[in-house]
């Protein structure tokens, strides 16, 4: 309860100041991913450089890095395992083709080098030779990592027997891979009979896109152009190697724990008890061994009634994130100069808005474009953002689809600076004088003098199992707003039901949150049993159609069932642009289109206020797109101040900017 009313009370509180500003709708909203650091570096570059090398050098550190995970894992399957913190062990412990160095620029790793074909739809990557597997006391095994441990991993997740985890972007891309694969899966299910299962399987290395040049060649052919290859390789583990005949030999046992996998990365997992610790330690074979600062990484599972952030303070662990009600806790304590903001998420929020819902009332207004802006504007984006950071709500406002600060074009313009996307990233949404006005032409437009809603009547709207609802074809319109039961999103509904409600006005609008403790997408929302819902999206490669391929009219993504038709035409012509920034500027014009429209409303990122870390920032390769790696990691025995970061990040900035210029 008191973490409730302390949320609740620190947005009421931004919500009540904003209420009090004048409203400008050519205001900028200020940058929801600003730089790292807040302050203004030292003009002379050089004391910079020397500032940050004196905290460097006047540190001790260690060779063991402490962590924790929070749930028991049944199996370390990196094709197949959806859960975050499996992928970041396993992205330690199995090398993919390339790397990010801490810039973000794309390195050798298992490839020492590649080559691309002038429309990018054939990679061709020339595999380090000397690299073995490994297996969990760190023995070499002898086998060799191969470019057919490559082709074989796409031979493991093109078998739908083996599940593999969001297959979707791969199996769509590397040519023949999406007609292998359901080929298969047509013939499990009985749906093609004249074909067997043998035979197809047989035919992988004509059918599918991949191949084993030589021992050290690995090419892949792809169906469209793909740019953004290199952050896909980061960002997907199914891109990984395997060693075939051994996974396969397993069967269903293969990486169910430490014991049962091979390693050729950074790390392996020498230790593991399903419900209490893992340890991974540096593979004494590794192929960029210097490299490898910390030795040992030692994760603990969060004990019951226990928070990451307790085992910090007790230099149990060595990083923990801080919520927003822990931050409010500890200013003024000893911890405060230790509050460090996290810099960047590619997740955003969005409400998705049902065009083809059973509530009629809902149904008529939604499908009417001032209904669907007086819905944008009546949104205070900074209090529903200070229940992420009661500190700075601005920086976790976001008002595109794709997240900022991710995708740049080949001259490094950034993607959400291409007009006339960079106009939607720039406006101050927060506007209920003119969020009413809209409002006020809506109903002009859908009801009769005596607001009767025109061409409906009076009945009852069954969302089961959510609930039913009834409704009188009469203002005011009611808005059934589905959300979880979780704390934070009960308390985000409240304060999104008081600022549309005043806003729009009641007499206009009833914004019902219903707070359903069953949610699932099976429930909600693939069955349309909701007004509006809220659900988050990231930019997972260097690409936008990453996100705005899959909510054309017929994409997956498409929770709402609207159909928009300039935005498939746009998405239609990015994909099939001859140039990168053609393809950037027609996917700018398709996301502002959809945006603009109100097809989908996005309102801030997913990121969370602030951690606490025992590490030196900028140490590890910079995965924008994929699991962080403690691979470089500088583990100090002391917490990081807030001073020392903005001294660090500074020099970064300036090493950044040269290093990128070159």
């Amino acid at each position: 309860m008191k973490r409730f009313i302390a949320l609740l009370m620190a947005a009421i509180m931004v919500l009540s100041m904003a209420a009090c500003q004048n409203n400008d709708t050519t205001t900028t909203t200020p940058d929801p991913a600003p730089a790292p650091s807040d302050t203004t570096p030292p003009a002379d570059p050089q004391q910079t450089q020397d500032n940050a090398e004196t905290i460097i050098e006047s540190k001790e550190y260690l060779k063991t890095y402490k962590t924790s995970f929070s749930s028991s894992y049944a199996s370390f399957n990196y094709f197949s395992t959806a859960y975050s913190t499996v992928r970041g062990i396993v992205a330690n412990c199995i090398d993919g083709l390339v790397e990010p160095d801490i810039y973000g620029v794309y390195g050798p790793s298992i490839a020492e080098s590649w080559e691309v074909n002038d429309d990018q739809t054939v990679w061709t990557f020339k595999i380090r030779e000397g690299v073995n597997w490994i297996d969990h006391t760190g023995k070499d095994t002898g086998k060799p990592v191969t470019a057919q441990d490559f082709v074989d991993g796409i031979r493991y997740i093109g078998d739908p027997l083996n599940g593999a985890y969001s297959l979707r972007v791969v199996r769509n891309l590397i040519s023949g891979l999406y007609d292998y694969y359901w080929t298969l899966d047509d013939i499990d299910c009985g749906l093609i009979t004249d074909q067997n299962r043998e035979d197809v399987v047989a035919k992988f290395d004509e059918m599918v896109g991949v191949k084993a040049l030589d021992e050290y060649t690995v090419e892949y052919t792809l169906d469209n152009s793909a740019p953004y290859f290199l952050s896909l390789i980061e960002s997907s583990m199914l891109l990984l190697p395997v060693e075939y005949d051994y996974a396969i030999g397993l069967g269903e046992d293969f990486a169910v724990d430490n014991e049962h996998m091979l390693y050729c990365g950074a790390y392996y997992i020498s230790h593991f008890q399903r419900d209490k610790a893992i340890t991974l330690t540096k593979n004494p074979l590794y192929w960029d061994a210097d490299k490898v600062t910390v030795e040992t990484v030692e994760y603990q599972m969060v004990p019951d009634g226990t928070t990451s952030l307790e085992m910090f303070k007790r230099g149990e662990i060595d990083d923990t994130s801080v919520e927003s009600e822990e931050y409010l806790s500890m200013e003024g304590t000893e911890w405060e100069d230790n509050l460090i903001p996290s810099e960047r998420s590619l997740s955003t929020n969005y409400l998705w808005l049902a065009f083809q819902s059973e509530n009629p009332e809902w149904n008529t207004f939604i499908n009417n474009a001032n209904f669907r802006k007086a819905l944008q504007y009546a949104l205070d984006r900074e209090a529903i953002a200070s229940l992420r950071d009661p500190v700075n709500p601005a920086r976790v406002v976001r008002n595109t689809i794709n997240a900022e600060g991710c995708i740049y074009d080949s001259n490094g313009k950034e993607y959400t600076d291409y007009e006339p996307l960079k106009a939607i990233k720039e406006t101050n949404y927060n506007n209920p004088e003119l969020a009413r006005d809209y409002m006020e032409k809506a109903v002009a437009e859908l009801c009769e003098a005596d607001g009767t809603i025109k061409g409906i009547s009076a009945g009852t709207v069954d969302y089961l199992p959510v609930g039913t609802y009834e409704v009188d074809g009469k203002l005011p319109v009611s808005i059934i707003y589905v959300g979880t039961d979780d704390e934070d999103e009960i308390i985000m509904a409240q304060l999104m039901e008081a600022m549309v409600e005043a806003a729009l006005g009641a007499d206009y609008v009833d914004f019902v949150p219903e707070c359903f403790a069953g949610w699932t997408y099976g429930t909600v929302a693939d069955p349309l049993n909701y007004d509006i819902y809220f659900d988050s999206l990231s930019t997972g490669y260097a690409d936008p159609s990453g996100i705005l391929s899959r909510l054309t009219t017929d994409g997956a993504e498409n929770m709402g069932w609207y159909e928009v038709p300039e935005f498939d035409a746009l998405i239609e012509k990015a994909e099939a642009a001859a140039t990168f920034e053609e393809r950037l500027q027609y996917f700018a014009e398709a996301e502002a289109w959809l945006v603009d429209g109100g097809y989908v409303i996005p309102f801030i990122s997913s990121l969370r206020g602030y951690y606490m870390t025992n590490t030196v920032p900028y140490t590890c390769p910079l995965t924008l797109y994929g699991n962080s790696k403690f691979k470089g990691a500088l583990v100090m025995d002391e917490p990081l101040t807030v001073e020392e970061y903005n001294t660090l990040t500074a020099a970064y900035e300036l090493e950044r900017a040269a290093a990128l210029a070159e």
